[in-house]
């Protein structure tokens, strides 16, 4: 987490005030940590489980007022998830799992580094499993990236990207992840406002390093300079560019709302699997009111950011959860129509992309379109059929009946 003076530990001196949006981050990674061990380890005849969880910005792991930093939240994260495990999986007949994880910190200051590692000590958390490594994230990545490759052929593993500004972590290392490693995640943060406040026809250089082309970036520099500029008229830009640069199947492009400096944080979680995905997304609905999106509430969501922001607005609340299944009602029917017939996995698979809305919220948007019986649902064995939207599973399949057509159009 460290960029210039803001994020220096130095053994004996004050430590740094954490930022309000680093905390929300903060928790936002412990919970998602918990919530990916426990699925990796649902099945009950599981009984290794291979992981290596990197943090290319470490920092000092300790803030102002003893408020630990990402690498000691990692670590707490990964015992609590630990015990909880043993204690279903003991409580419900299961073998135990032996956790087999690696811990990659990365820190690019000297003084930081002497700090955090000292920190881990003190905090009983440095053992044969933990390596800080003094250096930049960029310079050590094909070396990590070797050394989760030889760990096994699962290849899992968890980069959390917290850098303070922009241009710490290329896009590009994002895709060198990808392109290499199977079971990859990536949990970035980016600071959009920096950027934007930075930005001028005289230092392009850092958009050259994000992985832009030239076309791409004389768009953005001609938005920056227009009179009427807005962030939202720059963000759809960079989103696509970032999503299509990585390669990453599944995302998440939300912003972390500052109830202190009404500075935008972009925080992108990259994955693999669609699961990963949806828990992302169930973890910013459950902090109402902390994670914003200026777009739409149902599909192709960025449609919103040609507009004026404030008037579209989104904050994971009640009154978005609503709007979002309200606007799929009217939405997926349409989609159903063009192709008849299609499992539900598959539908959600090629839609959970470019919607703010969890998996859940998707099937109960479903629920009025088979009362009304413009659709039905099957199970896979083509008897059963579903009667409520909540029942769905990914390969029963949803066929259109020709009953009737209420698009919105």
């Amino acid at each position: 987490m460290a960029k210039k003076n803001k994020y220096i530990w130095k053994i004996g001196e004050a430590l740094p005030t954490i930022d309000d949006h680093s905390l929300v981050k903060l928790n936002i990674l412990e919970r998602y940590l918990e919530i990916y061990l426990k699925f990796l380890t649902k099945n009950c005849f599981m009984s290794n489980l291979k992981l290596t969880i990197i943090d290319g910005f470490a920092g000092g792991g300790i803030y102002k007022n003893n408020i630990t930093g990402s690498p000691l939240r990692i670590k707490q994260a990964v015992e609590k998830a630990k015990k909880i495990i043993q204690f279903e999986r003991e409580s419900n007949n299961c073998r135990a799992v032996t956790f087999d994880i690696d811990y990659k910190f990365i820190e690019r200051n000297k003084d930081t580094f002497t700090f955090l590692k000292q920190a881990l000590v003190d905090y009983d958390f440095y053992c044969s499993k933990t390596e800080c490594i003094l250096g930049r994230f960029s310079s050590n990545l094909d070396q990590l990236i070797q050394g989760i490759k030889d760990k096994g052929r699962a290849e899992r593993s968890i980069f959390i990207l917290d850098q303070y500004g922009y241009a710490d972590a290329p896009v590009k290392d994002i895709k060198k992840i990808f392109l290499n490693l199977k079971k990859a995640e990536v949990i970035l943060t980016f600071s959009i406002d920096s950027l934007i406040d930075y930005l001028s026809r005289f230092n392009y250089k850092i958009l050259e390093n994000l992985g832009l082309s030239k076309d791409d970036i004389e768009v953005i520099l001609d938005v920056r300079e227009d009179n009427e500029f807005t962030r939202s008229k720059i963000q759809p830009i960079l989103y696509k560019i970032i999503v299509a640069e990585t390669q990453a199947p599944y995302y998440t492009p939300f912003f972390i709302k500052s109830d202190v400096s009404n500075r935008a944080y972009w925080l992108f979680h990259f994955s693999t699997h669609p699961t990963a995905r949806d828990e992302m997304i169930k973890l910013h609905w459950d902090e109402q009111n902390t994670f914003q999106h200026f777009g739409r509430a149902g599909l192709k969501m960025l449609l919103g950011y040609n507009s004026d922001y404030k008037e579209n607005l989104f904050e994971f609340d009640d009154f978005a959860k609503e709007k979002s299944i309200k606007t799929l009602q009217e939405e997926l029917p349409e989609l159903i129509y063009n192709v008849k017939e299609v499992s539900f996995g598959h539908l959600k698979n090629a839609i959970i992309n470019e919607t703010p809305a969890t998996v859940d919220f998707i099937k109960q948007s479903l629920t009025p379109s088979m009362d009304s019986g413009e659709i039905i649902v099957k199970a896979s064995d083509q008897k059963t059929l579903r009667k409520r939207g909540t029942t769905i599973q990914d390969d029963d399949i949803i066929k259109w009946t020709h009953r009737k057509q209420t698009f919105l159009f």
